[in-house]
C-alpha cells in the first residue's frame, strides 16, 4: 500500500514535469504527495512567495493532499537528502523525473541526482524521463500496462510488491519478462515455475498476466519490448541481470536512460 509519495523538485521545468505522475499515483492510492525542495544558499526561492514555485495540481486532482516543503541544503549531497527525507517521512515511493541526458553528456556530467537515487533508494522510485531525445512517450497519468522484469533471482522480486500493487488499483494489465543474458542457463520451462513462486510469495497469484522471455542483449530488448507492447510503466531493481550484486547494472540503468515510459526501480 502506498501512503505517501515524496516529489523532490528544483522548481525546474523538467523536475516538475513528472508532478502529474506523483498526484496520478497519490490519487489511485488516497496518499499524500509530499512536494520537497532543496535550496541552495542564497536560493531566490526562499522567499515568502516561494510556495507559489511548487507546480500546481493538476485538473482533477484537487483531493490529493500536497504538502510542501523548502529545506535548506547543507553539505550532504541532493541525492542522499532526497533519500533521508523519503525515509524520514515514511514515504512509500519517491517520484522523480530525469533529465534523460545524451551518452556524452553525462560523460562529462555524471549521473543526474535522479539517477543517484535509482541507483541507492531502498525506497521503490519512479522515475520519468520526459525532456530530451529519449524522454518518455507514454501519457504519465495513466496505467494500462505494467511490465516486471525478472533475470530470475531472489532480489528481482523485491519490486514485485508494489509492481503488483500499482497494477491492482489502476486495474492495469501486469506482464512479466523473464530476460537471459548470453551464456546463461535457462530452466527447461523458462523460468515459469520461478515467476509462480515470487507472486504466490506476494499474495498475487491472481496477478500473474502473460509470461515471455528475452535473450541477448537484455537492456536493449527489454526497452524494445517496452515500446512495442506500449507498456506504462517497467519494474525492475537496480540488480537485474548482475546474479546477485545490489549495485546498479549496465542494464538496469540502459532501461532507466532509454525505456519509453517511467520506471520503477528499487536497490534490493
Amino acid at each position: 500500500m502506498i501512503r505517501s509519495i515524496l516529489f523532490p523538485t528544483d522548481f525546474s521545468a523538467v523536475a516538475n514535469s513528472a508532478f502529474p505522475l506523483a498526484v496520478a499515483v497519490a490519487a489511485q492510492f488516497d496518499a499524500t504527495v509530499q512536494s520537497v525542495h532543496i535550496a541552495h544558499g542564497g536560493d531566490p526561492h526562499i522567499t515568502e512567495t516561494s510556495r507559489y514555485e511548487f507546480p500546481a495540481a493538476p485538473t482533477g486532482a484537487s483531493s490529493v493532499r500536497v504538502i510542501e516543503t523548502i529545506i535548506p541544503k547543507n553539505e550532504e549531497d541532493p541525492a542522499q537528502i532526497i533519500m533521508r527525507q523519503a525515509q524520514e517521512r515514511g514515504c512509500d515511493l519517491i517520484v522523480m523525473a530525469s533529465h534523460g541526458r545524451s551518452d556524452v553528456a553525462q560523460f562529462f556530467l555524471g549521473r543526474s541526482v535522479a539517477e543517484q537515487v535509482a541507483r541507492d533508494s531502498r525506497i521503490p522510485t519512479i522515475i520519468a524521463r520526459l525532456y530530451g531525445p529519449r524522454r518518455t512517450t507514454r501519457p504519465i497519468d495513466r496505467f494500462k500496462t505494467v511490465l516486471f522484469v525478472t533475470d530470475l533471482a531472489e532480489d528481482s522480486k523485491q519490486i514485485l510488491p508494489v509492481a503488483v500493487s500499482i497494477a491492482r488499483k489502476t486495474k492495469a494489465k501486469l506482464e512479466t519478462l523473464c530476460v537471459f543474458n548470453e551464456g546463461d542457463e535457462e530452466p527447461a520451462d523458462g523460468g515459469q515455475a520461478t515467476v509462480d513462486k515470487f507472486f504466490a510469495e506476494v499474495n498475487a497469484t491472481d496477478s500473474l498476466g502473460e509470461f515471455r522471455r528475452l535473450h541477448g542483449g537484455v537492456g536493449e530488448e527489454v526497452v524494445e519490448y517496452a515500446g512495442r507492447h506500449r507498456a506504462d510503466l517497467v519494474a525492475i531493481t537496480t540488480s537485474l541481470g548482475s546474479s546477485g550484486d545490489p549495485n546498479l547494472t549496465d542494464t538496469a540503468e540502459f532501461i532507466i536512460r532509454n525505456a519509453p515510459c517511467p520506471v520503477l526501480c528499487v536497490r534490493p
